[in-house]
C-alpha cells in the first residue's frame, strides 16, 4: 500500500513539471520587454543616435507606463521637437497609421516620435484614454508631460515645439492635450475624433493650433450630430460634439477673425485665421470618407499634411 502511494506521488510530481514550465512561460510572455531612457548630463552637447520603434518605459503617476520611441540621427546642438501619437481604441498593440512614414519623416525633418500606449487594465467604462479629465482622471495628461520631461533628460528637446497627433479615440485625447496642456504643447492634428460639447475645463494658458480631419460618412464618430458617449458609459464625459461645432469652438476660443472655405475635389477645407498668437484652426471634411485613416487628403499624404501644419507653431 505504501509502495503504491509512493509511486502515485512520484507520477503526480513528474506531471507537474511541464505544467509549471508552461505557467512560468505564460507569465514571462506577459511581461513587456522595454528599455529605460539613459539620462545625459548635457543632452544638447551630444549628437543623437537613431532609434526606431524602441519600446520604452518611464514612471508616471506611480506606475510604469510605455511608449514606442523613434529618434532621428542629429548633430550636437540640434533641437528636436516631439510629436506624441495616440492610438485608437483597441490599437495599443497595433501600428499607428502611416507609422513607417512618420518615422521616415522624423529622420528627415529631425523630430522625435513617441507612440503612446494606453494602460492595459482599464475597464470599458473608463476607456483606454481618460477624457474630460477634470471629471475623471489626469493620469494620461501626467503621462504625456512625463514623456516630455524624461526625454528632455536624454535628448536635446525643443520644448517650444511639442505636438500631438491622434486617431479615433486617440484623436479625442488630443483635445485633452489641447485643453489641459496648452501651456506646453503648441498644436494638435488628428483624424476621426471629437470632444465634449461642454468640457469640464478648457482654458487657454498658451496658444493652440488645431487641425482636424474627418470623414463626413463616419459611422462611429458622427460628423453632423452631437451624440451621447456610448449610451451612458464613461460617466462624466458627457455629450460629444458634432465636428463643425467643435471647429467653431476652437475658432472662438482662439478669437479667430477670418474664415475661408473652399473645396479640393471631394474635400472641404475650412481655415480660421487671424487668431490670437497667430495660430490657425483648420478642418478637412472628406465628403466620402468614413472612419478609416486616409492615405492622403486633398492630394497630400496625411502624415505630411499633419506635420506641415504642426511645425508652423511654437509655444
Amino acid at each position: 500500500m505504501a509502495k503504491s502511494t509512493m509511486v502515485y506521488l512520484i507520477v503526480m510530481v513528474l506531471l507537474t513539471f511541464p505544467l509549471t514550465g508552461c505557467v512560468e512561460e505564460a507569465i514571462e510572455e506577459k511581461k513587456i520587454q522595454a528599455e529605460e531612457l539613459i539620462e545625459v548630463e548635457n543632452p544638447c552637447l551630444m549628437p543623437s543616435e537613431p532609434v526606431l520603434q524602441s519600446m520604452t518605459t518611464i514612471p508616471a503617476h506611480g506606475v510604469d507606463r510605455y511608449f514606442r520611441l523613434t529618434v532621428p540621427s542629429s548633430e550636437a546642438g540640434t533641437m528636436l521637437p516631439i510629436v506624441l501619437a495616440f492610438h485608437g481604441g483597441g490599437g495599443a498593440e497595433e501600428d499607428f497609421p502611416q507609422q513607417d512614414e512618420f518615422d521616415a519623416l522624423a529622420e528627415q525633418e529631425k523630430f522625435i516620435m513617441a507612440y503612446v500606449i494606453a494602460e492595459a487594465d482599464r475597464t470599458a467604462e473608463e476607456g483606454e484614454w481618460f477624457l474630460n479629465s477634470a471629471a475623471t482622471s489626469r493620469d494620461d495628461n501626467d503621462f504625456s508631460e512625463a514623456i516630455v520631461n524624461e526625454l528632455s533628460k536624454s535628448y536635446c528637446i525643443d520644448e517650444d515645439r511639442l505636438y500631438a497627433v491622434g486617431y479615433s479615440l486617440g484623436s479625442m485625447f488630443t483635445y485633452e492635450i489641447a485643453c489641459q496642456l496648452n501651456s506646453k504643447f503648441a498644436a494638435v492634428a488628428s483624424f476621426a475624433g471629437t470632444m465634449p460639447v461642454s468640457p469640464e475645463t478648457c482654458n487657454l494658458y498658451g496658444s493652440m493650433g488645431v487641425m482636424h480631419i474627418h470623414g463626413k460618412l463616419d459611422l462611429l464618430i458622427d460628423y453632423d450630430e452631437d451624440w451621447d458617449w456610448k449610451d451612458g458609459e464613461h460617466e462624466g464625459v458627457g455629450t460629444m460634439s458634432n465636428i463643425p461645432g467643435m471647429i467653431d469652438y476652437w475658432a472662438d476660443k482662439s478669437d479667430c477673425q477670418d474664415e475661408n472655405s473652399h473645396y479640393h475635389l471631394d474635400v472641404e477645407h475650412i481655415v480660421h485665421s487671424q487668431c490670437s498668437y497667430g495660430v490657425l484652426v483648420e478642418h478637412y471634411g472628406l465628403e466620402f470618407g468614413g472612419h478609416g485613416w486616409p492615405e492622403e487628403v486633398a492630394g497630400i499624404e496625411t502624415y505630411q499634411l499633419m506635420w506641415q501644419f504642426l511645425f508652423q507653431f511654437t509655444n
